[in-house]
Parts: structure tokens; sequence; C-alpha cells
């Protein structure tokens, strides 16, 4: 989020200095690794229209920068018939118009050949979903902001203080270290995802009864994750194990879904989330002029450019946390 600020901010002549604590492209936050989902397709209504504007600006990003950074090979959702979050996606896309398809249990093999669905499930799918390849994305944001003119300055030791003193305006995105600089109601929780020692094609997905979600297999493997919360953790905790009981989920879903006789999984790691109890964003401002981003919950990294335009748009005056009634959040003083 801080990054697509800083670029957004950059492109529009500001003078941008981004403070980062750790050297640029670490592994400590949550905007690391090789992949991320992207897709338009939500249980909610509400963010598939978001991602209405947020989708189109990774295209965006793919023609500043001259990368291919998305490959867009669809998204598989999948579940009950008659489940919750399936109806409200299925209304929600038809309402919006957005590109889908909505497979019986003996037709989704068109798309994902390997995987098990029970007669009662169904699965949506919608082309304009894939992968974003994280760790070049956040690279190129840098890179886009620094040719624009953002200075740099890691191992950074900041407080709000200093920032209001030396700049004009300022964006607070830590990640999950945001309670460091504003109360906000989040938990940093500790997510496990792994490869499965599996091939794999076809698209994204996720799994409506479980909420693991996977892509399609590369050298290393099936890439399966947990999304429910796991422990709290604090951020500065650098020992980040997989959880075991989450690697038993990523190796039952292998089992029973996609037909793994012996799933053997590698290369397991830990990620973090910064959850709010509604999974949705927390935008604001703490005094003039110093705006905050507090935009996680296990699916922000998708509209990562388009949280830092409306943060560059905070900035400029041409938009406002306000505005925004359901991220809107005012921090309490004293």
């Amino acid at each position: 989020m801080g990054a697509s600020a800083a670029r957004f901010l950059a492109q529009r002549g500001h003078c941008v200095t981004v403070h980062e604590q750790f050297p640029l492209g670490h592994a400590r936050g949550s905007s690391h690794g090789r992949s991320r989902i992207v897709r338009r397709a939500y249980p909610d209504p509400f963010w598939t229209a978001c991602m209405n504007e947020a989708y189109p600006m990774w295209a965006e990003l793919e023609a500043e920068s001259g990368e291919r950074l998305v490959d867009e090979c669809g998204l598989l959702y999948f579940g009950a018939r008659d489940g919750e979050r399936i109806r409200s996606m299925i209304a929600g896309l038809s309402d919006l118009g957005v590109p889908n398809e909505v497979l019986a249990a003996t037709e989704v093999g068109r798309v994902l050949p390997e995987l098990r669905l029970g007669s009662e499930e169904v699965g949506v799918f919608t082309p304009e979903a894939g992968w974003v390849a994280a760790d070049w994305a956040l690279a190129a944001t840098l890179r886009l902001a620094e040719r624009h003119g953002a200075q740099f300055r890691t191992a950074a030791q900041v407080d709000l203080d200093s920032l209001r003193r030396d700049h004009d305006a300022v964006v607070v995105a830590p990640g999950p270290w945001i309670r460091e600089f504003v109360a906000v109601p989040v938990t940093v929780t500790l997510q496990t995802f792994g490869y499965v020692e599996a091939q794999v094609g076809g698209p994204v997905w996720i799994d409506d009864e479980n909420l693991t979600y996977g892509f399609p297999s590369d050298a290393t493997g099936l890439k399966i994750g947990v999304h429910p919360p796991g422990p709290a953790i604090d951020p500065n905790d650098s020992s980040r194990e997989p959880q075991s009981e989450a690697v038993e989920i990523i190796r039952d879903q292998a089992r029973l879904r996609f037909g793994v006789l012996d799933p053997k999984v590698v290369d397991a790691r830990g990620c973090l989330y910064t959850w709010t109890a509604d999974e949705d964003f927390l935008l604001g401002r703490i005094g003039d002029g110093v705006f905050f981003a507090s935009a996680c919950s296990g699916h922000g990294f998708k509209l990562a450019p388009w949280v830092g335009r409306l943060l560059a748009d905070f900035v400029e005056a041409t938009d406002a946390p306000e505005r925004h009634p359901r991220f809107a959040f005012t921090p309490e003083t004293g």
C-alpha cells in the first residue's frame, strides 16, 4: 500500500520520501513471496464493485513497468450450490456484469480436470482473475516511484512527530506494524501456506467449505494456503514456523479435492495477516495531513494499487477517508 501511494504521488510531481524499517523487498511483512491471487469475484458484491476499479490497475502497472506481472488464468470458486457465499457471489457477479460461468460438478473438469466436487457442489468460474507475481509487482512499483523521483530511507526508525515536522503530508502504511503508530482494532496472525508435490494446472481456486486457496503448480509444486485465522503473533517475532495443524489441512485438501494419494508438503512457510473483525480495511487520518491505511485482512494485496491511489488522493485533498464510510476509522486520541 505504501509503495503504491509513493508511486502515484511521485508520478503526480510530489517530492516523496519513503521510510522503510527493513531493506526493500524484505520478507518480514505481508507483500513478499512469489504469488498472490487477483480476482474480480467476491461473495460480497461490495468488494466485487471495488475490484471493478482495482482490477484494471494491474494491467496499467504492467504497461507502465513494461513487465508481465499477472497470469490471468481465471478463478474457480467452488462449494455447496446453496451456500450463502456461493449464492451471494453469483448474484453480485450478475448484477455488476462481471463475466462468469456456473459449472455443475460434472462440468468443472473443463477448467480444472483434477478437482473433485460432490454432486451438490458447483464451481463459479470467472476468467478475469489469476495470480500476481508479488515480488516482481512490488519491485516494479518501487522502481516506478523511484523513476519519478521518490527517495528511499531504509533501516529507518521514525515517529509521527518527526515526520509531521519534516513533511507537508504523511502516509502511514506499515502493514502488521500499524498499531505502533495508530490505535486500530486489528489482530496480526500467523498464516501457513505450502507446496504439495503434485502437478495441477488450470485456474487459481478457492474452496468455500474451508476457505483454503491454491494456484496452478509451478516447479516446486501445488501451492495451497489456509485463509482462516491462525494464532496471534507479534510482527517483531521473526520465528514464523508454519503451523502443523495448517499443514495437515493442506495435505487433506490435496488428497480430498485433487486426488493426491500421499501428499508431501514441501517449503511450508508462515506469513502474516493483519485482520479486522469483519475483514474490511481501515482508512483514516491522524490530525491534519497525516493519513493511515490498514488494508490487509488476507485479501489486501490485490487492491494495493487502488488503495495507493486513494491515499494519494487523500494527500491532494481530492478525496477523503470520510467519503468511504465502510473503511473510515477515527482513532481515539488522548
